[in-house]
């Protein structure tokens, strides 16, 4: 006797995903390079009620707890207009934010519940910076925030740079207090510091992507030779993009420092050299696109 026959299930639709994940790192250049794709053509996220306004930038889905475990249809619902396909999607949107870089295994799950073999098609960039120098602009950054903002409008990511009285701690206190013990921590708060872990990081998307879907650029290179990184770029995503890279966040104000003092200088690059070495020969055995800077240029300390 036959076996009756059933007839076979359709495969659910694909959830449409962002093209392009510019993933980081923070204060090396993402929101110049994001605002310059933005203008050229790519689709921003939407911002939905009481979500803040710097989400049509950058979603902080990967990054964030409770809007992670909303899983795919939360995220792709930012970037689904009433104008918007799903071929749109899948060649124009863009998520830039830069804390995504510590967290290569949640895109990669992310893409794969998707389906319709995103997960294979997504372009990542990644920019990096010398260290040192991210720490003091990330430094920079917070408390110039602190400075503006009451208290009750600092969030945890402004909390990095206040002592326990409220006030901004000096530089050569975020250094030690902060920035030092953080980078000794696999989890736990600091996680703006971790970020220049950048072999660490970087050895996981290598692991859980083709290495030719990952495009690394220098910050050095993108700050005084801006045409060669939009060069890299728009080879890389196999498009043209009018327009031009310019400045972004820059807080000249009468607190910013300039240069870190001795103490915290030397206390960082101790840390650093060997992380930066690591960096170096990563890059050099893990070849990337052929637009992609090779040699990776080595990093120019702060004088």
């Amino acid at each position: 006797m036959m076996e009756p026959e059933y007839p076979s299930r359709p495969s659910p639709a694909p959830t449409p995903l962002p093209a392009v994940q510019l993933i980081g790192a923070q204060k090396a250049g993402t929101s110049a390079v994001a605002d310059w794709l933005f203008e050229g053509g790519f689709q921003r996220p939407l911002v939905f009620e009481k979500e803040p306004w710097f989400y049509s930038k950058e979603v902080h889905f990967f990054d964030t707890d409770h809007r992670y475990h909303q899983g795919a249809e939360f995220y792709a619902k930012r970037f689904q207009s009433d104008n918007t396909t799903p071929m749109d999607l899948q060649s124009t949107a863009l998520d830039a934010t830069p804390d995504t870089l510590p967290f290569a295994d949640r895109v990669r799950a992310t893409y794969e519940s998707a389906g319709g073999q995103q997960v294979k098609k997504v372009k990542i960039i990644v920019i990096l910076r010398e260290p040192v120098s991210r720490e003091l602009s990330l430094y920079n950054h917070l408390a110039f925030d602190c400075r503006r903002l009451p208290s009750s409008e600092r969030n945890d990511w402004h909390n990095q740079a206040v002592k326990d009285d409220g006030s901004v701690m000096s530089f050569d206190d975020f250094v030690m207090e902060r920035s030092l013990p953080a980078l000794e921590r696999e989890t736990g708060p600091g996680r703006s510091t971790r970020h220049s872990l950048y072999a660490t990081h970087l050895r996981k998307w290598f692991e859980l992507f083709d290495r030719s879907q990952i495009l690394v650029l220098s910050y050095d290179e993108l700050r005084f030779h801006p045409e060669k990184t939009q060069e890299r770029i728009q080879s890389f995503l196999g498009r043209t993009v009018p327009g031009s890279l310019r400045r972004s966040n820059s807080n000249d104000n009468s607190y910013k420092i300039a240069l870190p003092s001795r103490d915290a200088k030397q206390a960082l690059a101790g840390v650093f050299a060997t992380l930066n070495e690591e960096l170096y020969q990563l890059l050099d055995s893990n070849p990337g696109p052929p637009m992609e800077q090779r040699p990776f240029p080595r990093f120019q300390e702060p004088p």
